[in-house]
């Protein structure tokens, strides 16, 4: 992993842990406000879903979903089990089964590991721009059995000394965010520009809706600068202007949902901000060297079309809470 990545993620003061181990059976799933605090969803058996309003992730066996931010999501068995508010969740019997496990009456298909991470932001303003949902799948293989064996190690140690679990969790939050931070390699902004906290706060704004015009004057407003001292601060921190940033991020964008998702090409291109397909397949040529069409021909995932389709801080209950 990237120097730069560690050192950035070392830059966020992590504060505790919690973790849950939850061993599910037949159907069942709960709708979760923001929790102000992040959270690792790790299937040890078994798996599930992990959703937000616009994205949907498959957890499978081996597999971790990471929510940086702690944002408002969803996690249920399959994409069809129905959600019930925020209050309340949707199983058979959910009841504690030992020290920080729950379990359903019905024989256990799943076994989940849950943890929260609290944490402290100052300094950090690069965790703004970090996607609400990181899947890890095991694509660095040493990295993801160390992740793994952390997580069970904190599940099934409970009895570990205060200062040894601070230790570990330390090392294991701080490589989790190091992870998240790698999924903004597209294009990846320069480390001054992440911690600059007016240009963080603006790239973040930019991230959550390429497809808008983003006007520069309305930006730098939004962030406290003027017009001017915007445009040089982000120029010189961007290395490009950031109207060549932003095109760059829109057809990067383009790329992951041409091979990461079944939508049609005139949709991808409209969700970047591109009014017709032929201007978009224009300028996805020119970015690219080939055209969406192919693009996706030759990089096309078989999981397309699973995990994307369509288009304040308050105390949140726990997964096992009712």
């Amino acid at each position: 992993m990237p120097p730069a990545f560690d050192e950035l993620a070392r830059t966020l003061r992590l504060q505790g842990t919690e973790v849950q181990q939850a061993d599910l059976g037949a159907r069942w799933g709960k709708q979760l406000p923001s929790q102000g605090k992040a959270r690792v969803y790790a299937a040890l058996r078994g798996g599930g879903w992990v959703g937000q309003k616009d994205q949907r992730i498959a957890l499978q066996q081996g597999e971790i979903v990471f929510l940086p931010r702690g944002d408002a999501h969803s996690v249920r068995d399959k994409p069809t089990t129905p959600l019930l508010g925020f209050a309340d969740a949707y199983c058979k019997a959910l009841r504690p089964s030992g020290p920080n496990t729950i379990r359903t009456e019905a024989p256990p298909e799943t076994r989940l590991v849950i943890v929260d991470l609290r944490f402290d932001a100052a300094g950090a303003p690069w965790l703004s721009l970090l996607p609400s949902l990181v899947h890890l799948q095991g694509s660095h293989p040493g990295l993801s059995r160390w992740l793994g064996e952390t997580l069970h190690l904190l599940a099934e140690a409970p009895d570990l000394s205060p200062s040894l679990r601070d230790g570990i969790v330390e090392a294991f939050g701080h490589t989790l965010f190091a992870c998240a931070l790698r999924t903004l390699a597209s294009p990846l902004p320069g480390r001054e520009a992440l911690q600059d906290e007016p240009i963080a706060a603006a790239l973040a704004e930019v991230r959550a809706a390429p497809e808008q015009s983003w006007e520069l004057g309305e930006l730098a407003r939004r962030v406290g600068l003027s017009r001017s001292a915007f445009a040089a601060r982000a120029t010189a921190l961007l290395g490009e202007p950031l109207g060549s940033y932003v095109r760059r991020l829109r057809l990067d964008r383009a790329a992951a949902l041409l091979s990461g998702t079944a939508l049609p090409i005139k949709v991808i291109a409209a969700r970047v901000g591109y009014d017709s397909e032929a201007a978009f397949t224009r300028a996805f040529t020119r970015a690219h060297g080939k055209g969406p069409r192919d693009h996706r021909r030759a990089h096309a995932s078989p999981r397309a079309g699973a995990d994307s389709f369509g288009p304040g801080q308050s105390a949140a209950p726990s997964f096992a809470e009712p």
